[in-house]
């Protein structure tokens, strides 16, 4: 066997390696702003405007952009809507199956290294270079308002954030003539229960606070099976992974109507640090050749999670009564953002579940956001909006699989149309971005909300 290589004596760390890894990067982003995981916002007619709606901030979603805005809002009402994203991806390299201790080509977890290579001979990647993941990221959302009078109370559930990834492939071994396959399947959730209010403190500046219980769902699995002619050389590897975790999150708004024409606002969220709780399973198994490095752990354990704080500032413009334009300038601060399994800590340590504390290396992100909003007449509504934002993750991390993608445009349309007493808001868009290395990704949207005054 001397094309084969089986790692060295100090496996046991590069073994725990693999396994951050694994779950560090089996759970892309593949609903998500270019800097993180967060998704386009809340409510169809603030998304068709390309998420400038801080500055306007004149309807229930209000809760989510800014809620000083929902002091404007009279009576009270509720809106249901849904939104799904088919995500594109494409990867020139493919997703790597590098192999462990090559000193010319290491293995490097924050640099989107995903598969573990146990012999020289495996190849450096797999072939599937292009994903299509059909309505892989689907949420609902539902919002409710009443006012009063110069208090305005509002709350709902909706998606903050998510991550999906599905992925397999089959590749052989040119010089053992062993079948390779691979598979990752990932869901990440991370859902919001708001409550939020609005104070008018004056009839041109009022005030909004709201808090955010987020609640975040984590579902890994990944496996590799290499089996060859000669059966002393097979091995799987088998991963499960199953945590759910809360924190809060708390939300400041101001907002001020200068005249009928021009107005405000800002918002500021504090972001939120909590602990994923759960257990976790590696299962490493083969012929001979794979004996010693054989292992079987199971493990309760918790993953430290931090959602990073953000700010925004807008401007509303309304040149007539029927054109209203929008402008917003958002940051995301992701430099203490610990992406799911870069800090790890279990009950019972083995080989591959080891406490692990690592730094992906993100960054912050700013993003610039364009709408409009024509009313056609007095039933039928046109928008559009766009959206350019700067990717706060490390360029390296990204490929077929981690899929957080790069600087991303969005360009959006929208149309909201009134029946009696219901509006019923559309849109459709479509988001772009590439990393610079070769990944690049376009996502199809669709979104549809009802709202009622009651």
């Amino acid at each position: 066997m001397n094309y084969l290589h089986i790692l060295p004596a100090s496996y046991s760390r590069t073994l725990t390696l693999i396994f951050t890894l694994l779950i560090a990067l089996s759970l892309p982003a593949g609903k998500s702003y270019a800097s993180g995981i967060n998704v386009e916002g809340l409510g169809v007619r603030a998304m068709s405007m390309g998420g400038a709606f801080v500055g306007l901030a004149d309807d229930a979603s209000a809760i989510f952009w800014n809620p000083a805005g929902l002091s404007q809002l009279k009576g009270s009402g509720l809106a249901m809507g849904i939104y799904t994203m088919t995500p594109d991806i494409n990867d020139d390299d493919g997703v790597t199956n590098r192999r462990i201790g090559d000193p010319d080509d290491p293995f490097d977890p924050n640099k989107g290294d995903i598969f573990p290579a146990f012999y020289d001979s495996e190849p450096a990647s797999f072939d599937d270079t292009d994903e299509l993941w059909l309505l892989a990221a689907t949420m609902p959302s539902i919002v409710a308002y009443k006012n009063y009078g110069r208090f305005t109370v509002a709350g709902g559930f909706y998606g903050t954030g998510g991550a999906y990834s599905k992925y397999n492939d089959t590749i052989r071994d040119p010089q053992t003539d062993a079948k390779i396959d691979a598979d990752v399947f990932a869901l990440l959730a991370l859902l919001t229960f708001n409550t939020s209010v609005g104070y008018q403190v004056t009839d041109k500046f009022s005030l909004g606070v709201g808090l955010d219980l987020l609640v975040n769902v984590w579902r890994g699995d990944v496996d590799k099976e290499y089996i060859a002619p000669d059966s002393s050389l097979d091995y799987g590897y088998n991963l499960r992974l199953r945590k759910w975790g809360y924190g809060f999150q708390g939300n400041f708004g101001a907002h001020y109507k200068f005249n009928d024409q021009w107005s405000i606002g800002a918002i500021y969220r504090t972001g939120s640090s909590f602990k994923l709780k759960g257990d976790t399973s590696v299962r490493l198994a083969g012929g001979s050749a794979i004996e010693p490095f054989k292992s079987k752990e199971k493990s309760d354990g918790h993953t430290d999670f931090k959602y990073g704080a953000s700010w925004g500032i807008g401007l509303a413009y309304k040149p007539s009564e029927k054109l209203t334009l929008t402008f917003d300038f958002t940051e995301n601060d992701w430099t203490d953002f610990n992406w799911p399994g870069s800090n790890s800590s279990y009950v019972d340590e083995g080989k591959f579940l080891q406490d692990s504390n690592g730094d992906p290396g993100w960054k912050r992100a700013h993003g610039y956001h364009v709408g409009m909003e024509y009313m056609k007449s007095d039933r039928v509504t046109l928008r559009a909006g766009y959206l350019n934002e700067a990717s706060g993750v490390p360029s390296e991390f990204e490929n077929t699989v981690t899929t957080t993608i790069g600087d991303m445009q969005i360009v959006n349309l929208g149309m909201g149309v009134k029946y009696d007493k219901w509006t019923v808001d559309y849109m459709i868009g479509t988001m772009w971005g590439d990393n610079g290395l070769g990944v690049e990704h376009r996502c199809y949207d669709f979104a549809i909300s009802f709202m009622r005054k009651l």
